[in-house]
């Protein structure tokens, strides 16, 4: 019997509805004529999808909520502009060195700061993301490379495919839409693994976690680099598609605190939950925008509210909240039918 067939009704049910948004996804942009504006749109969301998986794979597999997310996307996104526009090194690879690079450092920042307790590694990260963005703020150079300063980091606009330059929007969707799958796939198959296994006993309790023999330094330094890589992999996507790096956008708090509360709202330690959390975050960051732009700072009291009723009513997130009431209704359903017969 081949592995699809033995898949049960339910796995082939949810495969077949994945196969189809996946399908929607490729074809809709390609077909209508969306509009410039609209396929920008799309592309954001699909970014803080793309930001959210990545923030999960350390705060939700490992149970630490960093809140410097935005040091990584930051990161990833000056050394791929710095290497395309300094060195001559084509985006495509300097996303993938970014990364690598932006993943060591990362454990660098992580060996001291997982020593401490769960909060005060939240007020760590949260502490290298303000001097981060004062050393980016107020350098215009660094050992001879060009970084902006408070001016930003302005990248030459063309069309070059061979050096992510593209005169469509189509092209980055797809970019993104890769990037998003890649990471979503690289999710699914940590939490398979041992180390999946390994992140989520440190997350219920770490001493006895390591009690039983697992490294708890060394496991939570595996997810902070994993996580740490795909934050700089899509800062560098984000410095092509813009062309521009603002250090007070990427470095500030708003990124990265809404990033984790994206992934906190959706679902955190689940692969979809991320996802759903972006998408219906930024859809009320969008709305709330356009309709009360004259309200300063709207935008974040509507996501502090939404973030405290989740947390106070659905403390997994809504996709937890919501599978637990369809998986209740089904078991009353079944006893019912059972009583019947």
């Amino acid at each position: 019997m081949s592995k699809i067939s033995a898949l049960s009704k339910g796995q082939k049910t949810k495969l077949i509805v994945l196969a189809a948004a996946l399908v929607l996804l490729l074809a809709v942009p390609a077909v209508l004529d969306l509009g410039v504006s609209t396929m920008s749109i799309l592309i954001t969301v699909l970014l803080y999808m793309y930001y959210a998986s990545a923030w999960n794979i350390m705060g939700g597999y490992t149970g630490l909520f960093s809140l410097g997310s935005g040091i990584y996307i930051g990161l990833g996104a000056y050394i791929t502009a710095v290497l395309y526009c300094e060195l001559g090194i084509s985006p495509w690879a300097g996303i993938l060195i970014s990364g690598l690079v932006t993943g060591l450092l990362s454990m660098l920042i992580g060996y001291p700061t997982f020593k401490l307790q769960s909060i005060y590694y939240s007020f760590a990260t949260f502490a290298i993301l303000l001097a981060m963005l004062t050393v980016f703020k107020n350098f215009k150079t660094v050992g001879g490379l060009k970084l902006g300063g408070a001016e930003g980091y302005k990248i030459p606009s063309g069309y070059s495919p061979m050096n992510m330059q593209f005169t469509d929007k189509l092209s980055y969707y797809y970019i993104i839409l890769a990037l998003l799958v890649l990471v979503l796939l690289a999710s699914w198959f940590l939490s398979h693994s041992r180390d999946g296994y390994y992140f989520r006993a440190i997350s219920a309790n770490k001493d006895a976690a390591a009690s039983l023999g697992v490294n708890v330094i060394g496991m939570k330094l595996r997810a902070q680099f994993i996580s740490a890589f795909f934050f700089a992999v899509g800062g560098g996507f984000y410095c092509m598609f813009m062309n521009y790096i603002d250090p007070s956008k990427l470095f500030g708090n708003d990124l990265s605190i809404n990033i984790m509360v994206m992934c906190v709202v959706g679902g955190a330690n689940t692969l979809w939950g991320p996802v759903v959390g972006a998408g219906l975050m930024y859809t009320v960051n969008r709305v709330v925008t356009i309709y009360a732009s004259s309200v300063s700072g709207l935008a974040n009291i509507v996501f502090g509210v939404v973030l405290m009723l989740v947390v106070l009513f659905m403390p997994g997130g809504l996709l937890p909240f919501f599978q637990a009431r369809l998986e209740q209704r089904k078991a009353q359903k079944e006893l019912k039918g059972g009583g019947q017969g």
